[in-house]
C-alpha cells in the first residue's frame, strides 16, 4: 500500500506553513473557496514525476509576496518501507528532489510513487486538442511503468537535437543515424508502454461491475497513422523521411505525438463526443480502474480527486 503519513508545506502557494499527519485511510479535504484545498492536492501530485496537476512552473508555486521559494517534505510509505521525500525550489529555480536525504531526479520518484488525479479542468479532455489526451494517457502509462518517463525524456531530447540539425540544414549522416537510433529505441518503448496500459485498462473494464459509462479506447500512434513497431524499422522510417524533414526544417511525424480516441459503449450514446456529465464519469471510471489494477510490481496508484 502507498500512502503519506506526514506532509509539510513551506511557502507553497497560499500556505506559509502547513503540517498534516495522516495514515492509509482515504482523506477528504473541505473548506471555503480559496482556502487552499487544491494547493494541498497539487503538493501531493508533485510527489510523482512531472509538473503536477496544474503543470505550473516552480516559480509560480512560490507563496507571494515573499517569493523566496518553497519546500515540500513528506514521509511516504510504499511496500512497507518508509521514504523521506523533499521537494524544493529557491528563487524560481528548477525543482530539486531528495529521496531519503540523497539528491535524485524527478523520474526516480516513479520507482516509489504512483499518483493519478482527476480535476474539474479534465472535463474538457475529450473535446480539446490531442496534447491533453496524450498527457492523460502518459500519466496512466507512467503509473504502470516508471521507466516511461525516462523514455519520454530521452525521445524528446533526441528529437530536439535532430530538429536543430534539420533547421540548420546539416546533412551529416553520422549525426542523424545516432539520434534516429536513440529516437527509435525510446519511441518503441513509449508505444509499447501506452499499448500495454491500454490492454490493462481494457481487461479491467471488462472484469469490473460498474454503473459508470464504459468506452472503447483506440490508441492513435501518430498524426500520420500507425508507426513501425521495431527499433530497426522505426530507425529506417526516420532515415527515409530525412529529406522531407530537411525541407520542412523539423520532424513531420513523431512516435511521442499520439492520442486516444474514445467511443462510448452506452446504448443511446454511441458517439465520439460524450456529454459533460458522462465525460466526467468516464474519466473517473478509467482512473479508478487504474487505481485498482493489480500491477506486476504489486504497487497500486493513489487517486487524487479535485
Amino acid at each position: 500500500m502507498l500512502y503519506l503519513t506526514s506532509l509539510h508545506l513551506s511557502h507553497f502557494r497560499s500556505h506559509k506553513s502547513l503540517e498534516l499527519e495522516c495514515d492509509e485511510r482515504p482523506i477528504a479535504l473541505f473548506g471555503a473557496n480559496g482556502s487552499g484545498k487544491t494547493n494541498i492536492l497539487e503538493a501531493v501530485s508533485l510527489f510523482s514525476p512531472g509538473r503536477g496537476l496544474r503543470r505550473a512552473s516552480a516559480e509560480d508555486m512560490a507563496r507571494r509576496p515573499e517569493h523566496i521559494g518553497w519546500k515540500l517534505r513528506g514521509t511516504l510509505t510504499a511496500q512497507g518501507r518508509q521514504h523521506e521525500i523533499e521537494l524544493s525550489s529557491r528563487n524560481g529555480a528548477a525543482r530539486s528532489t531528495k529521496i531519503d536525504g540523497k539528491t535524485a531526479s524527478q523520474t526516480a520518484l516513479g520507482g516509489i510513487t504512483r499518483v493519478l488525479w482527476l480535476v474539474p479542468a479534465m472535463d474538457r479532455l475529450w473535446i480539446e486538442g490531442a496534447e491533453g489526451r496524450r498527457r492523460f494517457w502518459d500519466r496512466i502509462a507512467l503509473s504502470f511503468f516508471p521507466s516511461h518517463a525516462e523514455h519520454s525524456l530521452s525521445y524528446e531530447k533526441a528529437m530536439r537535437e535532430r530538429n536543430r540539425l534539420l533547421k540548420d540544414q546539416v546533412t551529416d549522416d553520422h549525426w542523424y543515424r545516432a539520434l534516429e537510433h536513440q529516437m527509435a529505441l525510446s519511441g518503441v518503448a513509449i508505444m509499447q508502454a501506452r499499448q500495454a496500459a491500454l490492454a490493462y485498462i481494457h481487461n479491467a473494464q471488462i472484469a469490473a461491475s460498474t454503473q459508470f459509462p464504459k468506452a472503447e479506447l483506440t490508441l492513435l500512434q501518430s498524426e500520420n497513422g500507425p508507426l513501425p513497431d521495431t527499433v530497426e524499422d522505426l530507425s529506417a522510417a526516420f532515415a527515409s523521411a530525412r529529406a522531407r524533414d530537411l525541407a520542412a526544417g523539423q520532424l513531420a511525424g513523431s512516435a511521442s505525438h499520439g492520442s486516444i480516441r474514445a467511443l462510448s459503449q452506452q446504448r443511446h450514446a454511441c458517439q465520439r463526443m460524450l456529454n459533460r456529465r458522462t465525460k466526467s464519469a468516464f474519466n473517473f471510471n478509467y482512473f479508478s480502474q487504474c487505481a485498482r489494477i493489480d500491477r506486476p510490481n504489486r504497487r497500486p496508484a493513489n487517486l487524487i480527486i479535485g
